[in-house]
């Protein structure tokens, strides 16, 4: 009788610990897996969840040691060095080529031709383009401004008596590239700044409303720079 009850018993535990592992297993399955790569320099964490799809969360480093890179920037080829620009450089091209629908950006100072030719491309596929600018950018000879004018794209530069500091570039309305870094050869090639570049909603979205607010702000007091009377005069 002993034997039988200890069997019995024996049993049940079994079928508890079974159960307790298969729940274990399930809820692993629906948590996030957490991945994080930091050869050559680029630290990326990449959040999975059988639910939903890959996140991004990608940081990228520049300074003074980058100028060394700048030789290889017309191959576009990315060198051994921890964190070589022209790598940095061609993901962000990536990601600007991965735009099917929208593309904003409110960048300070924009000159960087290999990243407005990216954005041109967008344009030509047909994504809706919006850019913001400083109106300071009017007045450099290096600007991409009237490139951007010339291909139809809608701009607006701010005329008031505080800077539009901002560097920031959203696609899709789900994809944000943002840091410290201007779109400038300079920057990119010299500066010791960052760029971080996500797919996270809870950072998308306020970046999306303050591109909205700004670009509205900008519609209702109507400063937006004559493109036309610039473009006459190039």
């Amino acid at each position: 009788m002993r034997t039988v009850i200890i069997t019995v018993t024996s049993g049940i535990l079994a079928i508890e610990v079974a159960w307790h592992l298969y729940k274990l297993y399930k809820r692993s399955r629906r948590e996030v897996n957490v991945k994080v790569n930091v050869s050559n320099g680029d630290t990326k964490l990449f959040c999975k969840n059988t639910r939903t799809k890959t996140n991004i969360f990608e940081v990228m480093f520049f300074s003074k040691d980058s100028s060394l890179c700048r030789s290889h920037l017309g191959y576009m080829t990315s060198c051994e060095k921890v964190n070589c620009p022209v790598r940095h450089l061609r993901k962000i091209i990536k990601y600007l080529d991965s735009a099917t629908d929208t593309l904003d950006a409110c960048v300070y100072f924009f000159t960087f031709p290999e990243l407005a030719e990216a954005i041109i491309k967008a344009k030509e596929r047909n994504v809706t383009v919006r850019i913001i600018l400083d109106e300071s950018m009017s007045q450099n000879d290096t600007s991409q401004i009237m490139n951007f004018y010339k291909e139809g794209i809608k701009l607006k530069s701010k005329r008031l008596d505080v800077l539009m500091h901002h560097k920031f570039v959203i696609i899709n309305n789900n994809i944000l590239i943002t840091g410290s870094v201007n779109w400038t050869k300079s920057a990119f090639f010299g500066n010791f700044e960052n760029l971080i570049v996500t797919n996270e909603p809870a950072l998308v979205k306020p970046f999306v409303e303050e591109f909205e607010k700004i670009w509205t702000t900008l519609s209702n007091i109507t400063t937006e720079t004559d493109f036309r009377d610039l473009n006459a005069t190039i």
